[in-house]
């Protein structure tokens, strides 16, 4: 039987002026709940009964309505939450109420409420603190909502509440020590998130001070390995990708400082192995699976930048066997369309255009490795490449790279034919 609470949210009989807005939605149940949470001598004995905590539970998805928002803001209930929330000890509680505010912080005028609330801001961001990890994933969120929405002002605001409790170094710990899936996809979105809109020219140097800190890529691809390797089978496909691409969009941000590969020297093989993730997971994708997906320019004109900036040349198999591979299966595509394929005449088209965009860091990629890798291992995949090594050249406009690894190949080749010579002799 349904309770009474919930009958009130939702009733169709209901008289006309007790709807909120244009929702079907009872302002007299979300009225009885504000006055719960402003009665603080009752408000202790209330939040430990289940339909308290039923009734805000409902109130939390209510607040997904732009109209129940700004009814709640008309009804100042962020002035509410403020006097309330530091009598709860409840987590639960704590976590729908953060949950509320998160929600309607997807709006931007409350947002701008929220910013002129210094004790609400105060008591939120302590919560980053606590070791329940329901509370940080919407804690997380708010954070994460609020800073899409914020000016510069606000931008302040929050950097400064970032350092007065650390906020970079509870997240790390999140990221490195969590096994919490959602908790650690929040996270990374939040992170990518600060990195978005707090690594700007305005902010660089505060960004720089309290985020780019000597463990930030240990703590990134910690949860990035636990995510996409460990609890691959539990993400979905959106999910899985999604982490892939913030979570080299936020090393790229970390890379972007002049002393990058001094502070991350140390994190270079966590690095790698999250490159060869991503590049491997795209590998299949388009060589097994067979599905385009441009994402992977991005991807790999990211993976560039982070191997030019940290000096990556590791074993071939990390990243430039994934991207030959890639590389080869672009050049089948093209041979298929060529005989004849079952491709319409538009999808040829978009074919066409997506090789002919990730070719070029595909062939960048590859010589970079070619030009800065050991002579072990140039040996290994030179000899791979050689036969069409010119053709991967003409995608290279990068001269200096052109030069530098043409050298290195033409120098290879020489000794080769010397050694030819040598035995026919």
């Amino acid at each position: 039987m349904k309770s009474e609470q919930a009958e009130d949210v939702e009733n169709p009989d209901q008289v006309a002026g007790d709807v909120i807005g244009n929702t079907a939605y009872s302002e007299r149940f979300v009225l009885k709940i504000l006055l719960k949470l402003a009665n603080l001598d009752t408000l202790k004995e209330e939040i430990k009964e289940k339909s308290f905590e039923d009734d805000i539970c409902i109130l939390w998805d209510m607040t997904t309505e732009k109209d129940v928002v700004l009814f709640l803001q008309k009804h100042e209930v962020l002035k509410l939450i403020n006097f309330a929330l530091p009598v709860i000890e409840v987590s639960r509680i704590i976590e729908i109420i953060i949950g509320i505010i998160g929600n309607m912080c997807c709006q931007k005028e409350v947002v701008k409420v929220l910013m002129k609330m210094d004790g609400l801001l105060a008591t939120l961001i302590e919560y980053i603190n606590t070791d329940d990890s329901l509370v940080l994933v919407q804690l997380l969120r708010l954070v994460s909502g609020c800073l899409y929405l914020a000016n510069d002002e606000e931008i302040e605001i929050w950097m400064n509440l970032f350092a007065s409790v650390e906020y970079s170094s509870a997240l790390y710990f999140i990221l490195l020590n969590s096994s919490h899936k959602d908790l650690l996809i929040t996270a990374l979105e939040n992170l990518n998130t600060v990195c978005s809109n707090c690594n700007t020219e305005k902010f660089r140097t505060k960004f720089y001070t309290h985020f780019v800190l000597q463990h930030a890529l240990d703590s990134l691809t910690a949860a990035f390995t636990e995510i996409t390797v460990k609890r691959k089978a539990t993400c979905s496909k959106d999910k899985l990708e999604r982490v892939q691409i913030i979570s080299l969009q936020i090393v790229l941000n970390f890379v972007g400082f002049e002393n990058s590969y001094e502070m991350y020297e140390g994190s270079i093989e966590n690095v790698i192995t999250l490159i060869n993730v991503v590049l491997k997971y795209y590998e299949e994708k388009l060589v097994v699976n067979k599905e385009i997906d441009t994402d992977l320019i991005d991807i790999l004109s990211s993976t560039i930048t982070i191997v030019d900036v940290l000096k990556i040349t590791d074993s071939p198999e990390k990243y430039f066997e994934p991207t030959y591979n890639i590389w080869n299966a672009t050049s089948a595509i093209l041979q298929t369309d060529k005989n004849g394929s079952s491709f319409e005449e538009n999808d040829r088209e978009e074919l066409k255009e997506f090789i002919a965009k990730v070719r070029k860091p595909l062939a960048v990629l590859m010589c970079y490795y070619l030009g800065n890798v050991s002579e072990d291992n140039f040996y290994e995949v030179i000899e791979i490449v050689d036969t069409v090594y010119e053709e991967i050249l003409t995608w290279v406009t990068n001269e200096p790279l052109a030069t530098n690894t043409s050298k290195r190949v033409t120098k290879y080749r020489s000794g080769k034919k010397k050694k030819f010579n040598v035995v026919l002799e």
